[in-house]
């Protein structure tokens, strides 16, 4: 029987859309006790300060769209950056102004190059949206090598994620600069989002590279993911464009409120930054607990920069078993075996300490059950510590913690 209906969503959509699964899967019906996949913050924000946040909500006009003159905010964006205004573009999020460059550029027909393994959003919107790009594939140890990079051209579009999501490596300062030197008519865009986390900051090259555009986020640093709101720093001439690329008034009241508190509030800034500081010390404290617990033989955890680590399994078996134990356990984290080099890997985000440390148990018991039914031995090289909160959950919040029901 003729389907006028079918015809339509088969010749409107994109074979490779209509063939793609979703990249962000709903989480149905398990219990998800920890959400260690998303990379958030895992402390909210108090309940004092969301108040201020609604009290300044309350006197906007809901019926309007939101004011489109957002230098206050980009004020403060810039001091935060070390840059002008006029290097600031506000987003509802990075990963609006990242579609928004893909689309532009791909219209216009650049060679655009993307090294891989990346954020998952760069290669799912380009195959979904029938835009073609060149991978510049990170090498066996997940690192940049400048020596294979592809050739770029003056029409050349690069697009580099560092520290690299979810490998968490850096391109070094010196690369980046060499880079942008050697390629003057290329334009070079980094995703750092998780800038804070790390050792470098490209953010202050804008001021020297016109070619450069570094994008950055609020939802890793600050307890703000569900408010959505990203920023881009380039030359004022490049921002200027890119501005005009931007939909209108798509940064909502609520985001601008918060942003308005936020960053006027020098405490909560200062909490904020000690907030990363604790993560990175927590990250650290994990790599070095995971590493001494397995042999090389077992797994992998490599060295990040980011609020992540990335880890390998090695035995497919147990890599099987383990992200099934996981979810059964009320933990979730992200699969990333499907991406290209990252085969048996998983990317977990640093929670709280107690988060980590059932993590970590959990990630042990999968893995001895798992030799033991092959006839294995995973021996402890120390003693693991037992947990010491037992049907107790802490959610942390800035300023306070607060004790519920696991």
């Amino acid at each position: 029987m003729f389907n006028q209906k079918n015809i339509m969503y088969n010749t409107f959509f994109a074979h490779a859309l209509q063939q793609a699964e979703y990249r962000i899967t709903p989480t149905g019906k398990q219990v998800v006790k920890f959400y260690l996949d998303k990379n958030e913050q895992p402390a909210d924000v108090d309940t004092a300060f969301k108040k201020r946040v609604l009290e300044h909500l309350l006197q906007a006009d809901w019926n309007r769209y939101p004011a489109i003159d957002l230098k206050d905010i980009e004020e403060k964006v810039a001091e935060y950056c070390g840059l002008l205004p006029e290097n600031i573009v506000l987003s509802a999020g990075s990963a609006g102004i990242i579609t928004t460059l893909l689309n532009h550029f791909a219209l216009h027909h650049k060679h655009i190059v993307i090294a891989q393994p990346s954020y998952t959003l760069f290669d799912y919107h380009c195959k979904t949206n029938n835009i073609s790009y060149e991978p510049w594939f990170l090498d066996a140890d997940l690192g940049y090598n400048v020596q294979t990079l592809p050739a770029l051209r003056s029409d050349s579009v690069l697009i580099i994620t560092s520290p690299n999501n979810p490998a968490g490596n850096t391109l070094c300062l010196e690369k980046l600069e060499h880079l942008l030197v050697q390629y003057p008519q290329s334009c070079i865009i980094l995703d750092g989002v998780y800038t804070e986390f790390s050792q470098t900051d490209p953010t202050p090259l804008v001021k020297r590279y016109p070619n450069l555009i570094v994008l950055r986020s609020f939802s890793k640093a600050f307890p703000m993911a569900g408010l959505r709101l990203g920023y881009l720093c380039a030359s004022p001439t490049t921002a200027a464009i890119v501005k005009k690329l931007v939909l209108p008034f798509s940064i909502n009241h609520f985001s601008l409120a918060f942003a308005r508190e936020m960053l006027h509030d020098r405490a909560f800034m200062a909490s904020a930054k000690q907030r990363v500081q604790r993560i990175v010390a927590e990250r650290e404290r994990m790599c070095c607990l995971i590493g001494k617990h397995f042999s090389p033989g077992v797994l992998k955890v490599f060295r990040s920069e980011g609020n992540f680590l990335l880890i390998r399994v090695f035995d497919n078996a147990a890599f099987s078993r383990l992200m099934e134990d996981l979810p059964q356990n009320g933990i979730k984290v992200l699969n990333t075996s499907g991406a290209p080099l990252l085969h048996n890997t998983l990317r977990v985000s640093i929670g709280t300490p107690y988060e980590n440390e059932v993590f970590f148990s959990r990630l042990r018991s999968s893995l001895e059950r798992t030799a033991r039914h092959c006839g294995k031995n995973i021996p402890p090289l120390f003693p693991v510590q037992p947990l010491r909160h037992s049907g107790m959950v802490r959610k942390p919040v800035f300023g306070r913690e607060a004790l519920c029901v696991g």
